[in-house]
């Protein structure tokens, strides 16, 4: 699965997809792009996946009319550790994010 973390990400949690295509969006370059025309980037770069801790980015784009899904990792702090804690989640996460376009993953 060809995946990619949001500017809010810790470049580190790379490490949670362990056998996946993982990019952070300072690997593409697209650390500029907003939210919206970071979505259209990564949908025309064919990832499968954008994962991100922003709350608000579910309510701010039309993801139905995009070609890829968006796991959210719901924590308190944007740290490494707490998105960390969330790690058991990511296989069941990525498994949902075929059939579903929006996860949210939290404990």
């Amino acid at each position: 699965m060809k995946i990619l973390l949001d500017n809010c990400m810790d470049i580190r949690a790379k490490s949670l997809f362990a056998g996946h295509q993982v990019e952070h969006v300072l690997d593409v370059g697209w650390d500029s792009l907003n939210n919206g025309k970071l979505l259209l980037a990564a949908a025309e770069a064919k990832f499968d996946v954008m994962v991100t801790v922003d709350k608000n980015l579910r309510f701010q784009q039309n993801l139905e009319a995009l070609p890829l899904s968006v796991i959210e990792f719901d924590v308190v702090k944007n740290r490494l550790a707490e998105i960390q804690g969330l790690g058991a989640f990511v296989p069941k996460a990525l498994e949902y994010s075929v059939r579903f376009r929006f996860v949210s993953v939290k404990e």
